[in-house]
């Protein structure tokens, strides 16, 4: 115990002015003491659209007391540059499985302690199998949520399609098509209806053909889009009738329930490329403990069933498939993986990430 004397001299006056300071200032350090002991900790994530809802972000803040601040990116590069500019502004980001290493050897990144995520236990085999997102024994990202870029296309308006890529080039659909403007995603989409067996490991000359078969789409397209808001604004507007999605089922469920659109979605022939999208911690994240609460949370059967009644994606664990949509159950297999009925290309890092970055800028060049 600290036995504060004072000897008071002078006027009573003084000494009722100088109680009256030195109270003041106890009260102040009081409160900020407690003001910092009991601040609300913020976790700061940089995320797609319908990753951070209120539905399942409410209760996360409930069961720890915390404030989610999301900021959302439409893009792979623009989350890219956003990650990497960042400066400790973010915690979390979702990135594919796919884009991992890109991260990690751009020294983005922090391994994810598998302990702190009672939840990975319910991830299904499928998932954990995926390797290409480990470096050097330890783990960097952990997937919440799985789906497919395809084609969504207006049913009124150009009846039903042909499951094949080629509907995209085809010309009687010239100014009616919308292709995402995302380098890594066009290349893949244009190898593989090229035919080529691995379109994440491509030949310099498969490149050169990939080119032009990307120049051809262009003078197809009406426009690009640039995320969820802009995939919607698009079809549900009759700006264009086709329209490669990053977020298929998602934007088939806004269409059909809220335009009352007759939608439909291809299932190519060719096949179709799929995303495991995730959650990685950066290095300079402020609050990586509470980043990991997040990304258990995510894996706990509340969030995965909302987030599946939400956007309709596949859920990562068994715990969702009772609330999928039917007809997205029917046009995309999203209840189970091993359904797809044409070939599965899951994303993985691809020869160059910046050869393809390179090759859609000098794409978009083209006259």
């Amino acid at each position: 115990m600290i036995e504060i004397i004072f000897k008071w001299e002078g006027s009573s006056m003084y000494k009722q002015k100088y109680f009256t300071l030195l109270l003041i200032m106890v009260f102040l350090t009081v409160g900020l003491l407690f003001s910092i002991a009991f601040a609300q900790e913020t976790l700061n994530i940089l995320c797609f659209q319908g990753y951070t809802e209120d539905a399942w972000v409410k209760e996360f803040e409930r069961q720890t007391g915390a404030k989610v601040n999301a900021t959302y990116s439409g893009m792979v590069e623009e989350m890219f540059t956003k990650a990497t500019a960042g400066g400790g502004q973010y915690d979390l980001v979702s990135i594919d499985c796919g884009s991992v290493q890109r991260y990690y050897e751009n020294n983005l990144l922090q391994p994810i302690d598998l302990s702190k995520i009672p939840n990975w236990a319910n991830v299904s085999q499928k998932f954990k199998d995926i390797d290409f997102t480990i470096f050097d024994g330890k783990p960097y990202h952990v997937s919440f949520v799985w789906g497919s870029n395809n084609v969504v296309y207006n049913k009124d308006a150009v009846g039903e399609l042909p499951n094949t890529w080629s509907v995209l080039w085809d010309p009687k659909y010239k100014g009616q098509v919308s292709i995402t403007d995302e380098a890594n995603n066009n290349v893949v989409t244009a190898a593989i209806a090229l035919g080529f067996p691995d379109p994440y490991n491509l030949t310099e000359d498969q490149f050169k053909q990939v080119k032009e078969k990307l120049i051809e789409i262009k003078r197809n397209l009406r426009t690009l889009t640039v995320g969820f808001d802009s995939e919607k604004s698009v079809l549900g507007s009759g700006e264009t009738n086709l329209s490669i999605s990053g977020y298929d089922s998602g934007l088939i469920l806004y269409l059909r329930d809220e335009l009352k659109m007759n939608v439909g979605r291809l299932m190519p022939k060719e096949g179709i490329y799929v995303w495991a999208d995730g959650w990685v911690i950066l290095k300079d994240a402020k609050n990586p403990d509470l980043a990991h609460k997040w990304i258990d949370f995510m894996l706990s059967d509340f969030a995965q069933k909302e987030v599946a009644k939400f956007m309709g994606f596949g859920a990562v664990t068994p715990a969702a498939k009772e609330v999928l949509d039917p007809d997205i159950v029917k046009m995309c297999c999203y209840d189970d993986i091993d359904k797809v009925p044409v070939p599965v290309f899951l994303m993985k890092n691809p020869e160059n990430f910046e050869a393809r970055v390179n090759l859609w800028n000098e794409v978009k060049a083209t006259p």
